[in-house]
C-alpha cells in the first residue's frame, strides 16, 4: 500500500489511537493500572491534535500541533508514572499552545455564544478549543494542590476525573462538524434551535462536571437525561437537514454510539445508587467508556482528519456495521474474557487502517 502526503502524516495519529486501545487491556496482564495512558492518549493527544488540525485549516500539521502532539504525550507518560511537577508543567505548555489558535481563530471573549444568529458550528469550534484550555490548567492546579500545596480537597477532583474533561472538548468539535454540514436555508426556527443545543449541551456537561465533584445523584440524574433528550433532538434535526455526503453517514453512526453512550451512563448512575451488582456495573461502566471513546469521540477524528480526501473508497455501510461489532460488543467483553483481548485489539487496529489508509473516489464527472 503506497501512502499519500496526507495519509503518511495520519501515521503518528493512527499509532497513539492505536496505543490508547492497546493500553486499555495491558492490566489483564500486568498489575498496574494503565487508564491514564489509555484516556490521555485517546482524548489529549489524538482529540487535541484533530481540534488543533481542523483549526489551523491548513493541510499538513504546523510546528505548533506537532510540538502539542509530543509534549501531550510526555503529558500522559509522566502522568501514568506520577511525575507530578512535570505533568503539571506540561499542562500549562499545552494550555498556551491552544490558546494561541483560539485567540488567532476566534476573539478572546466568547461573545458569539450569547447571539443567536451565529452559526451553532463556530460556536462548538470555539468551546472546543475554550473548554480544552480550561480543562489543561484545571489539571494542573489540580495536580499542583493535591501534591503540594492542598488548599482544598473535593474527594471526586483528582487528576482521573480529567479523563471527562479531557473528553469533553473532542466531543464539541464534533459537534462543530455535524452542525457545519446542516443546511438551515429557509427554516426560521434552526438558528434559534441550535442556539437552544448549544447552551444545553455545553451548560448541562458543565453543570454534570459540577455534580460529579458534589456527589449530587439527583443533579446527575436530571443533567444526564437532559443530555440525552438533546442528543436524541440533535440526531434529528442533522438526520432531516444534514447534507447527503459520505461523512454524515459516518457521523450518523457517531451519534447513535453517543446515544448509546448517554443510555449506559444513566443506567450506571441508577444502578449505582439503586441495586449495585459488581459484575453488571462494571460492564456498563465499561460500555459506556468503550462508547464514548472509541464510537463516538473516534468517529468525529476520523471524519475530520481525512475531511478533504472525502468521498473515500470503502463501503460505508459495511465499515460502520464493523465498527459496531467491535465497539458495541466485541471490545466490552474484552474486559471479563481475556480470550477476547487480542481479537478485540486487531479488529480495532484493522478498522482504524482501513479507514485512515483507503484511497479516495476522484471526484471528477
Amino acid at each position: 500500500m503506497i501512502l499519500n502526503r496526507r495519509q503518511f502524516m495520519m501515521l503518528p495519529l493512527f499509532i497513539t489511537m492505536s496505543a490508547a486501545f492497546i493500553f486499555g487491556f495491558l492490566d489483564h496482564f500486568f498489575p498496574m493500572n494503565f487508564e491514564r495512558l489509555h484516556i490521555f492518549l485517546f482524548n489529549l493527544t489524538s482529540g487535541g491534535f484533530t481540534i488543533l488540525y481542523l483549526t489551523a485549516a491548513k493541510k499538513k500539521p504546523d510546528i505548533r500541533i506537532i510540538i502539542f502532539f509530543l509534549i501531550s504525550i510526555t503529558f500522559a507518560v509522566v502522568a501514568f508514572f506520577k511525575f507530578y511537577l512535570l505533568a503539571a508543567v506540561c499542562g500549562v505548555i499545552l494550555a498556551v499552545i491552544v490558546e494561541t489558535y483560539r485567540r488567532q481563530r476566534f476573539s478572546f471573549f466568547p461573545r458569539m455564544f450569547f447571539r443567536v444568529d451565529d452559526p451553532a458550528s463556530a460556536k462548538f469550534h470555539h468551546a472546543s478549543l475554550l473548554c480544552l484550555v480550561i480543562a489543561l490548567l484545571m489539571s494542573s492546579f489540580v495536580i499542583i494542590n493535591d501534591v503540594y500545596l492542598k488548599l482544598f480537597y473535593f474527594e471526586k477532583l483528582t487528576l482521573d476525573v480529567f479523563f471527562l474533561g479531557f473528553s469533553f472538548p473532542v466531543s464539541l468539535i464534533t459537534m462543530s462538524i455535524i452542525f457545519g454540514i446542516i443546511e438551515s436555508d429557509g427554516v426560521k426556527w434552526l438558528p434559534a434551535a441550535e442556539h437552544a443545543f448549544f447552551w444545553l449541551i455545553c451548560g448541562g456537561v458543565i453543570v454534570f462536571f459540577v455534580f460529579i465533584i458534589m456527589k449530587s445523584f439527583t443533579g446527575e440524574v436530571f443533567i444526564s437525561f437532559t443530555l440525552c433528550f438533546t442528543v436524541a433532538a440533535i440526531f434529528m434535526v442533522f438526520f432531516r437537514y444534514g447534507r447527503s455526503i459520505q461523512q454524515k453517514y459516518f457521523l450518523v453512526s457517531g451519534i447513535y454510539f453517543l446515544m448509546a453512550t448517554a443510555i449506559t451512563g444513566i443506567l450506571y448512575i441508577l444502578m449505582k445508587h439503586f441495586m449495585y451488582d459488581e459484575f453488571y456495573g462494571k460492564l456498563v461502566l465499561r460500555m459506556h467508556a468503550f462508547y464514548s471513546l472509541y464510537g463516538w469521540n473516534l468517529t468525529g477524528m476520523m471524519v475530520i482528519t481525512r475531511w478533504e480526501d472525502f468521498p473515500i473508497a470503502l463501503n460505508t455501510r459495511k465499515a460502520i456495521y464493523f465498527h459496531w461489532g467491535v465497539i458495541l460488543v466485541l471490545a466490552p467483553l474484552a474486559k471479563f474474557y481475556p480470550m477476547l483481548i487480542l481479537p478485540s485489539i486487531i479488529s480495532y487496529i484493522a478498522f482504524l487502517a482501513v479507514f485512515f489508509f483507503s484511497g479516495n473516489i476522484s471526484k471528477k464527472g
